[in-house]
């Protein structure tokens, strides 16, 4: 992911408040797996994600 996406992604996260990963994709180009990777690489941890993949929300930094 470049660093503008990076920064957006942060911004939909602390200021925006969207924890949805999968609504998180959807304002980006990228997959559901990159955002995923994304923010576990930026610090933050999941949660159902080893259910589905569609309801994976972020929980905490």
């Amino acid at each position: 992911m470049d660093k503008l996406s990076s920064k957006y992604l942060v911004q939909m996260i602390e200021r925006d408040h969207i924890y949805s990963v999968l609504e998180l994709a959807v304002h980006l180009p990228y997959t559901l797996m990159d955002v995923i990777n994304e923010a576990n690489r930026l610090g933050y941890s999941f949660d159902n994600l080893m259910q589905d993949f569609n309801k994976v929300v972020i929980v905490k930094k």
